[in-house]
């Protein structure tokens, strides 16, 4: 709809004379697009043959009454696009406050009072107008959210290859944004041969800021590492790789949007992981006698809040067989209906639980555990974890 005069209208009425007087009333208001229905049944039939803007119903008819047309019409969601504006006699007022509870936008008077008539109508169609518009503009907006989710999705891995001679690790993520993008990351690719670079982060903030933030971050973490072994031909420092992208995630940032993240570099001929916290949740070693240790080395401060801010760098091994799973505070922060946590300490346990399975299997089971847990409740942040693991 993009005026009043384009407005579909349909006449309901089982008295032909009142279908007549309304339709003259209405054209010399300059509404041209109409048809008439004698009954409910008829004025089904039509909303079934083709949409309505606006529907004027008629209270008392026989066959089918406007109140059963109008419960018909909710029923099937047709209020949401069609207005209904109910025709009563003075003797229905009654029923017609029935109407209104249904869903009717307003209601006309007999006999009809043209200036009446003129002011209801016109408010009724300029508010479908402003609906319409409105719904176009969500309608778009949820196709670019759905696009821009797709996108995102895409800019993290997916295809983990099976443990190979060259690659002797096992590594699988997942992320589950809590609307239809999220600020979380993680990333896992060979930065050289031998030598697997992962991350996972977790942007302040939520929805679409956080996931160009988001964006930004991976981008720079990616080109950060692969460019130094490009032009050096070796392997970074993750302190230095971490500096770098601080830096930039500084600039142009009034906002003051930041992000925590957790970078490694894992030599995996030795099991060697040097790697650097910036302020995210500690990770955890899985053993491969099945014990779960935290790794609490002191992090830094995180990313895009301080210019020239320095991270200190840890090491640490994983023997054949161990295990390290990396997660965002999404996972411990999951709430049920009670608001209560899930917890570190649940998940810990579920470490235990979990930590002889395959890394797949072990996040397909972790996440279905932590999501049971909230009994429907809707995620409050966003959900992201890293497992890899060395053969024995």
């Amino acid at each position: 709809m993009k005026s009043r005069a384009e407005a579909k209208l349909l006449v309901v009425d089982d008295n032909p004379e009142n279908r007549d007087l309304l339709t003259r009333r209405l054209r010399r208001l300059g509404y041209s697009d109409m048809v008439q229905a004698a009954d409910g049944v008829e004025a089904l039939e039509a909303l079934a043959a083709g949409a309505f803007d606006v529907v004027l119903l008629d209270v008392m008819m026989p066959r089918m009454n406007g109140v059963d047309v109008l419960t018909r019409m909710r029923e099937e969601r047709r209020l949401e696009r069609t207005a209904v504006i109910m025709i009563s006699a003075a003797t229905e007022l009654e029923t017609v406050v029935q109407c209104i509870e249904l869903g009717a936008e307003d209601y006309l008077p007999k006999p009809f009072n043209p200036i009446l008539l003129q002011a209801r109508l016109g408010s009724v169609v300029d508010k479908m107008i402003l609906r319409a518009e409105s719904r176009a503009h969500l309608d778009r907006l949820e196709h670019e959210l759905a696009e821009a989710r797709r996108q995102q999705l895409q800019m993290v891995t997916s295809d983990f290859p099976f443990p190979t001679a060259d690659m002797p690790v096992s590594v699988h993520a997942t992320m589950h944004p809590a609307r239809e993008v999220g600020g979380d990351l993680y990333d896992a690719f060979e930065a050289a041969p031998g030598v697997l670079c992962i991350a996972l982060g977790d942007v302040s903030g939520k929805g679409v800021p956080a996931a160009l933030f988001m964006a930004r971050t991976r981008s720079l973490l990616r080109a950060a590492t692969l460019q130094h072994v490009a032009i050096t031909g070796g392997v970074p420092n993750p302190s230095a790789i971490v500096t770098v992208i601080n830096e930039e995630l500084c600039k142009n940032n009034p906002g003051t949007m930041f992000v925590t993240l957790f970078y490694g570099l894992l030599d995996l001929r030795t099991g060697k992981l040097c790697f650097v916290n910036a302020g995210h949740v500690h990770p955890y070693v899985l053993g491969h006698d099945g014990s779960v240790t935290i790794v609490e080395q002191t992090s830094g401060p995180p990313m895009g809040v301080i210019d020239f801010a320095s991270h200190a760098e840890f090491e640490l091994e994983l023997r054949s067989g161990d295990g390290l799973i990396v997660l965002s505070d999404g996972l411990p922060e999951m709430e049920d209906a009670s608001g209560a946590y899930y917890s570190l300490e649940r998940l810990e346990e579920d470490f235990k639980e979990l930590g002889g399975a395959p890394a797949d299997v072990f996040l397909g089971l972790l996440v279905e555990r932590v999501m049971s847990f909230t009994g429907g409740v809707p995620q409050a942040d966003d959900v992201t974890a890293l497992v890899l693991r060395r053969p024995l």
